[in-house]
C-alpha cells in the first residue's frame, strides 16, 4: 500500500468543496430590452456631444422590483460616464451607479453593467434612461431608432432634469439592454433579423404595434406564459456578408448566446442576402448568393444555439416582388430556401410568415394593406399580422 501525506490526501477534497462553493448562483435577472449595436462608419450617424445629456425612452417587455442597464462600446473610443438615471413616466429620475459610483469610465470595446436600481416596473412601461456625458466624444457604438429619436441637452449636466432637447440623433447610442429582477430569471425568446423585424421608424406607443416582436411579447404575457421577447435585429442587415452591422452570423454570439435566459430564437433574415445577391452597390460588388451557401449558414444558427441548449424557430422569407432588389432568379432563390425551411428538419419549429403577409391575388408580393408602399416592408398592420401568425405553442 501507498502512503501519502496528509496534506496531499485532503487537497483534492478541500479543492472540490471551494469549487463546488465558487459556483455562479442563479439570480433572477432577465433581459427586458435589448439592442443590437453597430458601428457608425458613416460621420453622419456618429453621435458628437460634449458636455451634454442625452435621453432616450425603451419599452421594457417584463417587470421586476429592480433594473439595471448595460452600456456597450463596442466600436470607437472609451468615454467618461459622468452621471446616469432612469426614471419612469411620471416620476422622479432614480440615479444610476457603477461599482457604488455615480460615475465611470466606459472602456473601448466592452460593455458597462450598472449597479442594481431599485424601481419596481411593470411590463410594456416606458424607461427613460438618461446620460450624462462631460468630455468631447464621438460615438460609434449606436442603434439606429428614427421612431424613439434621443434628446440632446444643452451643456450640462441635466440627468436629474426635465430638458428640451437642443438637437435629437436618429442613431440611438450606447444603450444595449435593460434587465429586470424577478423571483426567478425568465426563459427569453429572441426575435432576430433584419429592417422587417427591426422597424427602426417604429414609435414606442405606435398603434397598432409596428414591430411583430412586440406583438408577439404581448400576446404570451396575456396567455400567462413565463416568457419575454427581446428584439435582436438590424436593419439592412445579412446572413453572409456585407450590408449594416455584423452579419447575423458574426453577431449571434453577442446578441442571442450571451444574453441570459434564451430559450428560443424565431429567425427571419435573409431577403438582403438575396436581394443584393450578385449586385453591384456603391461600387462593391456583392458574390452570388447560392441556396447552398444560404442553407450552410442557417445549420451553422441552429447548431451554434443548439450547443447552449437553444431552439431556433425559422420564419420563411416574406415576398419582395416589386422591391426595387427584386428579380426573377432572386424569387426562385427565395422559394427555394422557404420550400427547404419547411420540409428540411432542420429547425426546432417553422412560421409561415410568408403566407401570413401574401397579397392574395399575387403570392409574390405583399399584401397591399399589409406594407408601407416600398414592396418589401410590412407597415404596422403587417407586423401585427405576423406577430399574431406565430403559434405560441412553440415556445412551451
Amino acid at each position: 500500500m501507498r502512503w501519502m501525506p496528509l496534506g496531499a490526501a485532503i487537497a483534492p477534497l478541500l479543492f472540490a468543496a471551494i469549487s463546488a462553493d465558487a459556483r455562479p448562483v442563479q439570480d433572477g435577472w432577465t433581459p427586458a430590452w435589448t439592442a443590437s449595436m453597430w458601428r457608425a462608419a458613416d460621420p453622419d450617424d456618429r453621435v458628437a456631444v460634449e458636455n451634454a445629456t442625452l435621453r432616450m425612452k425603451v419599452r421594457v417587455g417584463a417587470g421586476g422590483s429592480k433594473v439595471r442597464i448595460r452600456l456597450a462600446n463596442d466600436y470607437g473610443q472609451a468615454m467618461r460616464i459622468g452621471a446616469a438615471t432612469v426614471r419612469l413616466a411620471g416620476r422622479a429620475p432614480v440615479r444610476v451607479t457603477f461599482d457604488g459610483r455615480g460615475d465611470a469610465r466606459l472602456p473601448a470595446g466592452a460593455p458597462l453593467v450598472s449597479d442594481a436600481i431599485a424601481m419596481p416596473v411593470e411590463a410594456f412601461e416606458q424607461l427613460e434612461v438618461s446620460l450624462y456625458l462631460p468630455e468631447k466624444v464621438e460615438i460609434e457604438t449606436v442603434h439606429m431608432a428614427r421612431g424613439a429619436p434621443t434628446d440632446i441637452s444643452a451643456p450640462g449636466d441635466r440627468s436629474g432634469e426635465a430638458f428640451e432637447a437642443v438637437r435629437r440623433s436618429d442613431p440611438r447610442p450606447l444603450l444595449a439592454e435593460v434587465d429586470v429582477l424577478g423571483a426567478k430569471q425568465r426563459p427569453v425568446v429572441v426575435a432576430y433579423g433584419d429592417s422587417i423585424t427591426d422597424n427602426v421608424g417604429c414609435a414606442n406607443d405606435a398603434v397598432p404595434a409596428c414591430r411583430w416582436g412586440d406583438v408577439l411579447g404581448r400576446r404570451i404575457a396575456a396567455a400567462g406564459m413565463p416568457h419575454v421577447v427581446v428584439t435582436q435585429a438590424i436593419g439592412g442587415n445579412r446572413i453572409l456578408q456585407g450590408g449594416l452591422g455584423p452579419t447575423a452570423l458574426a453577431r449571434f454570439d453577442r446578441d442571442v448566446l450571451a444574453l441570459p435566459g434564451v430559450s428560443h430564437v424565431v429567425l427571419l433574415e435573409g431577403v438582403n442576402d438575396i436581394g443584393n445577391s450578385g449586385k453591384n452597390r456603391g461600387g462593391v460588388q456583392n458574390p452570388v448568393v447560392t441556396p447552398e451557401d444560404l442553407k450552410a449558414a442557417y445549420r451553422q444558427i441552429v447548431a451554434r444555439a443548439h450547443a447552449h441548449g437553444i431552439k431556433v424557430i425559422a420564419a420563411t422569407i416574406l415576398p419582395y416582388e416589386g422591391a426595387s432588389y427584386h428579380t426573377p432568379d432572386g424569387e426562385a432563390l427565395r422559394v427555394a430556401i422557404n420550400d427547404w425551411m419547411r420540409g428540411s428538419g432542420t429547425f426546432d419549429g417553422v412560421v409561415d410568415l410568408e403566407k401570413a403577409v401574401a397579397d392574395p391575388a399575387n403570392p409574390k408580393r405583399l399584401a397591399p394593406a399589409l406594407q408601407g408602399g416600398d414592396n418589401l416592408h410590412p407597415n404596422g398592420a403587417g407586423e401585427t399580422r405576423m406577430g399574431e401568425a406565430i403559434p405560441l405553442a412553440l415556445f412551451e
